[in-house]
């Protein structure tokens, strides 16, 4: 880059790009959660070891078939499932479970029902984050709580599985470690689940995004330094330019590390080509703003 006002030409497509994706991501979140179907009820299933997930979205109800060990296997019908309302408390031998129906907690009695206390809970301000966070979440005691249960013996123990309206499917497994599904769904072939939003108690995903940031970071003011170095010229603009653009490259990869996913294509499928563009083509560019004007060579009859 020559001119000053080509590297501000190209800075200012760079703070484009990074306001588009950031948009793009907002976006898709909001699609995603509005695409999470409620799970309104969990039965048993015909089938040994698999309940039947009932989800509603847009008025439309769909069955889904999950095994004991929570995965959704196929779209399930009426005769699937195991004719008899939802429940409210389920037992196996002295262990027995019950829902609150109008929140999102799950009580446990080790004495077949005399006693119970809470096994999982969200409440207060985490509750709270959840009803306006949700689109179009209505009455929370209805759409966002705990309404039914299912409790299954395996080897090992037990599992749980609780219907919790808007925030999707709840699972104990054998260990005891409560996991908070979503709502499963159906794309390229069969199933997975529209995840539920993330809260504090969730357990954290590794996230390399940081260390991605710093690769790229570093990659760009390497090329800018290296390039000033061969050529042994280094102008105030082009090296202010170097600065912005690896901040602005730095932020982008970081939008792309936590890219929300697209249906069952998980975030990283989006995020690691577009942290692959922002390496290659902040390199590029940073050699480019560093670069001075190119040698003039005298001519024949000049001294």
């Amino acid at each position: 880059m020559r001119t000053r006002w080509q590297v501000l030409a190209v800075l200012a497509v760079v703070v484009g790009a990074c306001v588009g994706l950031s948009f793009m991501a907002s976006g898709l979140r909001q699609q995603n959660l509005r695409a999470v179907g409620e799970v309104t009820a969990v039965v048993d299933g015909r089938r040994p070891g698999t309940v039947v997930v009932r989800t509603e979205r847009d008025a439309l109800t769909t069955r889904w078939l999950v095994d004991d060990t929570a995965a959704a296997t196929d779209v399930a019908g009426e005769a699937d499932e195991v004719p008899d309302v939802p429940r409210t408390a389920d037992c196996v031998g002295t262990v027995c479970y019950r829902v609150a129906t109008t929140a999102l907690r799950v009580e446990a009695s080790g004495d077949g029902g005399r006693t119970y206390s809470t096994a999982w809970e969200i409440a207060g301000a985490t509750y709270t984050m959840l009803t306006e966070t949700y689109p179009q979440v209505g009455n929370p005691e209805e759409h966002l709580s705990s309404r039914s249960v299912v409790v299954h013996a395996v080897a090992g123990g037990h599992v749980v599985f609780v219907a919790n309206g808007r925030d999707g499917l709840l699972y104990r497994d054998v260990g005891g470690a409560w996991r908070r599904l979503g709502a499963p769904a159906s794309g390229e072939g069969c199933c997975y689940y529209e995840p539920a939003l993330r809260v504090a108690s969730d357990p954290q995903p590794l996230d390399l995004t940081r260390y991605a940031m710093a690769v790229v970071v570093l990659a760009i003011l390497l090329s800018g330094a290296i390039t000033a170095i061969r050529r042994r010229a280094l102008r105030w603009t082009g090296a202010v330019a170097v600065l912005a653009l690896a901040g602005f490259a730095g932020y982008g990869t970081r939008l792309a590390g936590h890219f929300p996913g697209a249906g069952m294509f998980p975030g990283f499928v989006l995020g690691v080509p577009l942290m692959l563009v922002m390496l290659a083509g902040g390199v590029a560019l940073a050699a480019r703003f560093v670069r001075g004007p190119a040698p003039r060579h005298p001519g024949p009859g000049s001294r």
